[in-house]
């Protein structure tokens, strides 16, 4: 009976199996289906919202879009552009990941003009995108968009004019670009040139399309030339136009401001009102408002807001700065206390930092700039905002230890890696580069450039001579013919004593080459061991033109 029990009991258990069994098998396909319907349901409303303009609703959609399934690619560039809509530091990151996610030149680009807004000069991250894809996208247009967009914005007038002229010559139907060109234009120095940009751009001022961005650069044009009745008779034009933006009735208020117009008041307070229901716009005009010198103004203005805009973390953030303009360091101390400003937290934090730094509290501003850093997690936006912030209040440490964070958290971005290169050479910090490198070869174990670079801070340190020089040895067999190379090479040959044999390396070097700093450093250094003081000096003063010499080269010298 036992075991008649048993046997009932298995088949049982085996029914109750396949039962479960079957179950999953019809059920999976239909979680499966209603997943992906309340994915596309929850996209649909993301974009619905975006379109309307009301990015807190289109950002909660798209962030269920990304939960449901985090490789989607439209929600993640909705979650991109609504950042960079609402000017925040985390487009960067989206941009990041759009890039990631769909691997074209056209999102490799968008992140590259990201880079433009959201770091600052010499835009490092965007031309260290513009280099990879020099080999494979300069026959698109938008490739020479972003190039010459960087070149404007490091005043490199001529490769900007170039950059948008190769636009044109692609896409020559695209009327957008001969306006950038005709843009540039304005600041040539050919009368011809700058006739005919002011004619064309007048002429697209009768675009209804073109319109907005061609009056802006003619009042651009009018206020560089200090012509601010033209300049503001063009901002009312501009202002009638439907597509005219906040920054146009900011840059008319500039204008007023400037002329002392009676005016002003009147339409600094009608902007006002326009503003006072939308927290990205309120922050914006605050800031303006600020930065014309009306900070006591803006923060009486954002103290009368609504309380559910004032705890919105962009109008948190410029209630901030317009305490850190009036230098109210007790006031912003007590402000940025409390709260949190969501995915701007980390910045309440570096203020509340810097407010500690004015009484003197160096322990605790640190302590809290750790906790700015930690609230930043692993977000490029974050970190590079951060480091802004260290250039602006003057924060060395600060600003050593965040390259080293985003040398660590990016390795493989070689844009971080270059930056912090920079900051090490024109700080002298030549046990920074020697981590640095040591890091790169790590990464990249077959870089012969970054082997070299690593060999030759050995070298300059006096660190594992024999370990160095065997490594020189090696890299100048690969490489005779590199400059760079033969250099390190020649200079380990010195050290050995063997001042000949390393004169013999360097004079195989290229006459252009050896008068480049670097090289002219050790070709002067051998030929004065050698004897030849008059022909070193030439080398070693043009040596001494590079204007960050490390500690142990200027030693060299002397």
């Amino acid at each position: 009976m036992d075991e008649d029990i048993k046997t009932t009991r298995n088949r049982w258990l085996l029914a109750t199996l396949c039962a479960a069994a079957i179950i999953a098998l019809l059920l999976g396909p239909a979680t499966k289906i209603y997943h992906r319907q309340k994915e596309l349901r929850s996209l649909s409303l993301a974009q619905q919202f975006f379109n309307k303009g009301d990015y807190p609703k289109a950002t909660l959609s798209a962030r269920k879009v990304l939960l449901l399934n985090p490789v989607n690619v439209p929600a993640c560039r909705i979650m991109a552009e609504t950042a960079d809509r609402l000017q925040l530091p985390t487009t960067l990151d989206w941009c990041r990941r759009l890039a990631e996610l769909a691997p074209t030149p056209e999102t490799k680009l968008q992140l590259a003009e990201a880079g433009l807004r959201y770091q600052s000069r010499p835009f490092l991250l965007t031309e260290q995108i513009l280099k990879e894809l020099s080999t494979s996208a300069t026959n698109l247009a938008f490739y020479h968009v972003v190039a010459a967009e960087r070149a404007l914005n490091l005043r490199q007038l001529d490769t900007a004019a170039a950059g948008f002229a190769s636009a044109v010559q692609l896409a020559p139907t695209n009327r957008l670009y001969q306006l950038n060109l005709a843009m540039v234009q304005l600041s040539s120095r050919d009368p011809a040139t700058l006739v005919a940009a002011r004619s064309q751009l007048n002429a697209f001022t009768a675009d209804a399309n073109f319109a907005p961005i061609a009056y802006r650069a003619l009042i651009a044009d009018r206020l560089a030339h200090k012509d601010d009745p033209t300049a503001q008779s063009l901002s009312e034009k501009l202002l009638r136009i439907p597509q005219a933006t906040l920054p146009d009735q900011l840059q008319h208020l500039a204008i007023l401001n400037k002329k002392q117009s009676a005016d002003f008041a009147r339409q600094l307070k009608s902007l006002q009102q326009t503003t006072a229901t939308n927290a990205p716009k309120a922050a914006q005009t605050a800031i303006w408002m600020q930065a014309n010198g009306y900070a006591t103004e803006a923060l009486i203005w954002l103290g009368s807001l609504p309380k559910n805009l004032r705890n919105q973390p962009t109008v948190q953030l410029a209630q901030a700065t317009a305490m850190e303009t009036k230098r109210d360091w007790m006031a912003l101390r007590q402000f940025c206390a409390r709260g949190n400003w969501e995915e701007l937290d980390f910045l309440r934090l570096a203020f509340l930092s810097h407010a500690w730094t004015q009484f003197g509290e160096t322990s605790v501003a640190k302590s809290h700039w750790r906790s700015a850093t930690g609230a930043a997690g692993n977000r490029l936006g974050a970190l590079s905002s951060l480091l802004e912030l260290t250039a602006r209040w003057q924060l060395a440490d600060e600003r050593l230890d965040l390259f080293w964070l985003l040398f660590q958290k990016f390795p493989r971005d070689q844009w971080v890696a270059t930056a912090l290169k920079q900051y090490c050479q024109a700080t002298g910090n030549t046990a920074g580069l020697h981590r640095i490198f040591r890091q790169l070869t790590t990464t990249y174990p077959n870089n012969l450039e970054i082997k070299n670079d690593l060999t030759y801070i050995n070298l300059l340190l006096r660190m594992n001579l024999a370990e160095a020089g065997t490594a020189a040895a090696k890299l100048h067999a690969q490489k005779p013919a590199d400059p760079a190379i033969a250099a390190t090479y020649a200079f380990a040959l010195h050290l050995k004593g063997r001042d000949a044999d390393g004169l013999a390396v360097m004079k195989k070097i290229p006459a252009a080459a050896l008068e480049q700093p670097a090289n002219a450093l050790h070709y002067g250094i051998l030929l004065s061991a050698t004897g030849d003081k008059i022909a070193a000096q030439r080398y070693l003063n043009l040596a001494q033109l590079e204007t960050s010499l490390l500690p142990e080269e200027k030693q060299l010298i002397k």
